[in-house]
């Protein structure tokens, strides 16, 4: 598709998006919170602590239960022949942690966003925002906004590849205080996959309002192909130079840059403003049950940025 015939929003249009809007959920990594405190604070912080964490917390009920999680999905990965899956033994301490530890950081390297792993980390992260060596971050913008779309009776949801009790300690503590009562209910990959269709209708009935009242707001083109075609409305962050918004994503998505653009509170860069449009997205991965995309996405290359960039970006699973 070339550039010309993407359809330019102005910003009254891109205020209509709230308009019969009744909920609005939210992605974190890259969408309320910067991609660089997930992969060069959260992401470490599991790293560095992981072996001790297990070894001090080895008899404990909740990570007995974590391991075991771990364990079981080693075993599926080792039969579906997943290639590097290091098995977890079911012996002696010693070897079960080594094992643990390894099978984490291949996971981590690997960028899998499984349940199991997903709740080890939300429980160490739990331990670490306790002990104040973790301090959660969130965009300027997020709690003022959120709290207008409240007083204008939308009800706010979180939707993130990390753990429910993961999202509700980063929630829980960033510095603006407490604002996990902003939400009214929290999903994490239990309910299923970000980048299937099914899952954002599971999140539909779930809190009981038609897709077409739900918008949508996240960092990642997949997971905005899936929810929209799920009947979502959907709008891309496009927070400090974000990689995956390439020109065809422009075209196909309406993008913003903050929050407040929602009200039309920023300065608003016409050209970036674009999309809702027909979905021309290339590597949406969505399920069987949703509509087959068109795929001639062929100007993403031009638009790759540097991987240091993307550590400025969000997050998330």
């Amino acid at each position: 598709m070339e550039d010309q015939q993407c359809q330019k929003r102005s910003v009254d249009e891109v205020e209509a998006l709230l308009d019969g809007v009744s909920a609005v959920v939210v992605d974190i990594e890259g969408t309320t919170t910067p991609v660089s405190f997930v992969k060069k604070v959260l992401f470490p912080y599991i790293l560095e602590n992981v072996e001790t964490y297990l070894k001090g917390r080895f008899d404990n009920e909740e990570t007995k239960a974590d391991i075991s999680a771990l364990r079981e999905l080693a075993s599926k990965d080792i039969a579906d022949k997943v290639e590097g899956c290091i098995e977890i033994p079911d012996g002696e301490a010693d070897e079960v942690i080594k094992c643990c530890v390894e099978n984490i950081k291949w996971q981590m390297a690997d960028d899998r966003k499984s349940t199991a792993l997903k709740q080890l980390q939300g429980h160490m992260w739990r331990e670490g925002y306790k002990t104040g060596k973790i301090k959660a971050m969130i965009y300027d913008d997020v709690e003022p906004v959120i709290t207008q779309l409240i007083d204008e009776g939308v009800s706010m949801y979180v939707y993130s590849s990390g753990s429910v009790e993961a999202q509700k300690e980063l929630f829980r503590h960033v510095e603006e205080g407490d604002i996990t009562k902003l939400f009214t209910d929290f999903f994490d990959t239990n309910i299923g996959s970000k980048t299937e269709c099914s899952s954002y209708t599971a999140i539909s009935e779930k809190i009981n309002v038609i897709p077409g009242e739900i918008l949508y707001l996240t960092d990642d083109p997949k997971e905005g192909a899936a929810s929209m075609q799920a009947g979502f409305r959907v709008a891309l962050l496009d927070r400090d130079r974000n990689p995956l918004i390439t020109r065809q994503v422009r075209c196909d998505f309406l993008t913003i840059k903050s929050f407040g653009e929602l009200f039309g509170e920023d300065d608003m860069d016409q050209k970036r403003l674009e999309g809702n449009g027909d979905l021309d997205a290339s590597d949406e991965e969505v399920d069987d049950d949703c509509a087959e995309l068109d795929d001639d996405d062929d100007d993403d290359d031009d638009d790759e940025v540097d991987e240091e960039e993307e550590d400025l970006g969000e997050e998330d699973d």
